[in-house]
C-alpha cells in the first residue's frame, strides 16, 4: 500500500487534483489497518539528499545529542508521535514541545542506514524524478515494516526552525509519512491536522501533531498511554562505554527490565535498525532506578528507552536522549558564587543556586583543584579534601553560606565546591578560588 502527502498552496492543489470537502466532524482521522509490534518500532534514514538545505543545520543540540541536518529533523518527526516528551521536548523553533502522541507507541532512532532498504526496512530516502503534486509516500506493510520515498523534485530543508516559502519543510512531511508507518490513514478533519492529504503551505505546521491526529493514534490504533507505562524522568552515573549508568524513572518492573541503545551499524538489510538491549536488568527504589553497565561495543549515542518486563506496546518508554561518550552527567550543575578575595578573621558569604530542591548541599574545600573521586563522582578539587559546612537549599534549588574565616588561613588560596546526595544520585558545582587576605 501506497500512502502519498500532496501539497496545497493557498488552497490550490497542485498535479490536478480534485477539491477536497472538510467535514465538520473535528475528529476524522483514519486508519489504514494494522500495527507496529515492538518488533518493528525502529525508523532509520539513508541519507543521500542532494539538497544543501538538507544538511545546512550543523547546530548541536542537548535533547538530540550525536546527530545534526536533516538526521536531526527525521529525529525529531518520529518522536514527535511519541507517547511522552523525548527529553526536555526542547529543540524546535516551531514547537513548544517535541513528543505529543500520548499514546501507548514510541518509535525507536535507530541513525543512518546504508542505502535505501527494502519495501519493510523502516528506512526513509530519497527518490529522483517527481510525479506530480506529490511530495512523498510511505509503503506500508505495516506489521511487518515499511518504507519512505521523498521526491528529490523538491527542494528539501532541515530546519531546525522556520523554512523559507521556497524549501519544503522535511521535518513536517517526514512527520506526515511516520504516521502513515505506525497506521494512520489521511484525515479529514479541520484544523489543519498532520494526517491531511494536503501540505499546508511548505509543511512547517505539520511538525506538530494535532488533537485529531492525537486521537487517531490513541482510539484507532494503540490505545491511549497507560498510567504504568515506564518513564525516563533523568541519567546519572557515567555516560561512557563500559561505565555504570543509572536510569531514573518510573513504572520500572522488580525485574526483567531491558535498556534499548541505538546500534551502530549502517546496512539497510540484517538487524542494523534494531536496538542493542541490555536485559535481565532490576530496578530499585521502588522501580524508579535501573542500574546498568554500558556496552563496550556496538552502540552509538542517541536515544535510549527501558522496556519493562510483559509484553504489550504499554511496557516501552518514550526515548531519552543518550549522549554516548559525553562524561558523566551532574557535573557542575549547581552554582556557587560569592567573593574571591576576603580578609583572615572576617565573614564570608557564599551563595548556591541550581541545586536540587529542598536539598542538603555540602561546601567541600581544598588547597588544590587537580581533581578527585568522591563516592563515584568526578570532583574538581584535589585529593586531600574536607567539607566545610553544609545547608538545606530551599524549594527553588537557593541556599547560602557564612564562613567564618579563620585568622590563621592569611595569605592562603582555598578552593571550594557543593556536592549534594538525592537518593543516591550526586551532583556538584563549578569549582569557587577564595584568596584570604
Amino acid at each position: 500500500m501506497n500512502s502519498f502527502l500532496r501539497l496545497s498552496l493557498g488552497g490550490l492543489l497542485l498535479a490536478g487534483t480534485a477539491t477536497v470537502v472538510v467535514p465538520e466532524d473535528a475528529s476524522a482521522w483514519s486508519t489504514i489497518g494494522g500495527s507496529l509490534g515492538l518488533t518493528q518500532r525502529d525508523y532509520r534514514i539513508y541519507d543521500n539528499f542532494t539538497d544543501n538545505t538538507c544538511h545546512d543545520n550543523t547546530t548541536a543540540h542537548s535533547n538530540w545529542p550525536e546527530y545534526t541536518e536533516v538526521e536531526m529533523s527525521a529525529w525529531k518527526a518520529g518522536a514527535e508521535w511519541g507517547s511522552r516528551s523525548f527529553g526536555d521536548g526542547t529543540g524546535d523553533g516551531s514547537q513548544n514541545n517535541v513528543g505529543d502522541g500520548g499514546a501507548n507507541f514510541n518509535f525507536v532512532w535507530a541513525g543512518n542506514a546504508g542505502n535505501t532498504g527494502g519495501f519493510n526496512g523502516n528506512i526513509i530516502s530519497p527518490l529522483g524524478g517527481s510525479s506530480g503534486g506529490v511530495l512523498a509516500y510511505c509503503e506500508t506493510p505495516i506489521s511487518d515494516g515499511w518504507r519512505i520515498r521523498f521526491y528529490e523534485s523538491w527542494t528539501w530543508d532541515d530546519g531546525p526552525d522556520s523554512v523559507p516559502g521556497s524549501r519544503m519543510d522535511f521535518q513536517g512531511v517526514a512527520c506526515h509519512e511516520l504516521g502513515h508507518a505506525l497506521g494512520l490513514g489521511h484525515s479529514t478533519a479541520g484544523g489543519n491536522p498532520t494526517m491531511s492529504a494536503y501540505a499546508t503551505g511548505n509543511g512547517v505546521s505539520d511538525r506538530s501533531i494535532t488533537s485529531d491526529d492525537q486521537a487517531g493514534i490513541q482510539q484507532g490504533v494503540y490505545g491511549a498511554m497507560s498510567s504504568s507505562m515506564p518513564e525516563i524522568t533523568d541519567l546519572q552515573g557515567s555516560l561512557n562505554s563500559g561505565g555504570t549508568l543509572i536510569v531514573v524513572g518510573n513504572n520500572f518492573s522488580t525485574t526483567g527490565n531491558e535498556v534499548w541503545f541505538n546500534n551502530n551499524g549502517t546496512s539497510a538489510s540484517g538487524a542494523d535498525g534494531d536496538p542493542v538491549k541490555v536485559t535481565g536488568l532490576a530496578s530499585t527504589n521502588g522501580g524508579t532506578q535501573i542500574s546498568l553497565t554500558i556496552p563496550t561495543s556496538g552502540i552509538e549515542g542517541g536515544s535510549i528507552h527501558v522496556k519493562k518486563s510483559g509484553s504489550g506496546n504499554s511496557t516501552l518508554s518514550e526515548g531519552h536522549p543518550f549522549d554516548l561518550d559525553g562524561g558523566q552527567p551532574g557535573l557542575n550543575t549547581i552554582t556557587l558564587s560569592g567573593p574571591t578575595l576576603v580578609f583572615a578573621g572576617g565573614v564570608a558569604i557564599l551563595d548556591v543556586s541550581r541545586a536540587t530542591p529542598n536539598a542538603r548541599v555540602y561546601l567541600l574545600y581544598s588547597l588544590s583543584n587537580t581533581g578527585t573521586t568522591i563516592f563515584g563522582h568526578q570532583f574538581d578539587l584535589g585529593s586531600n579534601w574536607n567539607v566545610l559546612s553544609n545547608t538545606l537549599v530551599d524549594a527553588s534549588g537557593v541556599g547560602s553560606y557564612s564562613l567564618n574565616v579563620p585568622n590563621g588561613a592569611a595569605g592562603m588560596t582555598v578552593y571550594m565546591e557543593c556536592g549534594s546526595d538525592t537518593g543516591g544520585v550526586i551532583t556538584d558545582s563549578n569549582i569557587h578560588q577564595l584568596t584570604v587576605m
